[in-house]
């Protein structure tokens, strides 16, 4: 069996509980930040979240992140004003630290250690990596390259974490078991500078079944063994568009994905997992990402609002 770990800056508690300390749900979203890193506090508002991720440049690109100091001091100020908290940076699109590419390796250790260094200006609690592919080599040298890339990331003077998503098994793809992501950590052995963030979509697509009780907990009893589940850091919310084991990244709204209805009432109802921050990157409605009705629907699955089928 597994434990039930959490993290101080997740577990929040109402002051008005008269049953005792009681979990806030921490629910957002991935929100834009265009005009502004600060606009990023207004648009997660807009939805009622209260995480939140966000890129802090362009993710196609390998432009160096600048923000102005006035910028910077008014998204931290929009963060403590109205509890957004955590927030969590994504890495660029552009990362493949597990490349034979000498000089992709090279641009993919440099952008991360920018990222981990504006994550500490910016307050943010992780910046979370994609693993990258190992193209055209082997495995075992693709896992070679990659832990030498985080290490090099991991030498930027940051108490941020990098946070190594989970992938959806496509072709090439690092990191889309539980066992090859520990292994990678216990290579780096860098303590609580490192963390991991379950993408829900992408676990589903790599073979994990966590829309069934019995499921999700042979995924955690695995993620547990493999991993830690200490190191659980951050979850992305994403339903998905394939069907169990499709090895493909294709996220879908809450509920309206193979994972379903039923699927995130298990999910959000399991204890070990209840007090993570959950961020959503899903398309929304209008194909112009998550919304407040997603943000919604997910609060209120977390609050038992609409409970599991009966089994």
């Amino acid at each position: 069996m597994y434990p039930q770990h959490g993290f101080g800056y997740i577990c929040r508690v109402s002051s008005t509980s008269q049953t005792g300390a009681a979990l806030i749900p921490r629910v957002g979203a991935h929100v834009g930040s265009s005009g502004g890193i600060s606009k990023a506090i207004d648009r997660a508002r807009e939805i009622g979240a209260n995480c939140l991720q966000i890129f802090a440049s362009a993710p196609q690109q390998w432009r160096s992140p600048a923000h102005p100091d006035a910028e910077v001091e008014a998204f931290r100020a929009g963060m403590r004003e109205h509890d957004l908290a955590p927030v969590f940076l994504h890495a660029v699109y552009l990362l493949n630290p597990a490349s034979p590419d000498p000089d992709l390796r090279e641009k993919s250790v440099r952008s991360m250690r920018e990222y981990l260094s504006w994550g500490e200006r910016l307050g943010a609690s992780g910046v979370v990596v994609h693993l990258g592919s190992s193209n055209n080599t082997t495995p075992e040298e693709a896992a070679e390259n990659l832990c030498r890339s985080l290490d090099g990331a991991l030498q930027e003077p940051s108490s941020v974490p990098l946070l190594l998503e989970t992938s959806a098994g496509t072709r090439n793809s690092m990191g889309s078991s539980f066992a090859a992501i520990g292994s990678i950590l216990k290579q780096l052995d860098a303590g609580d500078r490192t963390g991991v963030c379950v993408d829900i979509a992408h676990i589903w697509a790599a073979g994990y079944d966590i829309a069934t009780p019995e499921g999700l907990q042979r995924t955690l009893d695995e993620f547990e063994s493999e991993i830690g589940l200490e190191k659980l850091v951050l979850m992305h919310a994403n339903d998905s568009k394939v069907p169990l084991g499709a090895a493909r990244d294709r996220h879908e709204n809450i509920g309206e994905g193979y994972i379903g209805m039923e699927g995130w009432s298990v999910l959000l109802s399991e204890p070990a997992l209840r007090a993570k921050p959950w961020v959503m990157e899903t398309p929304g409605p209008a194909k112009k990402g998550p919304d407040t009705a997603q943000v919604d629907l997910l609060r209120r699955i977390w609050s038992g609002a609409i409970p599991a089928l009966a089994s």
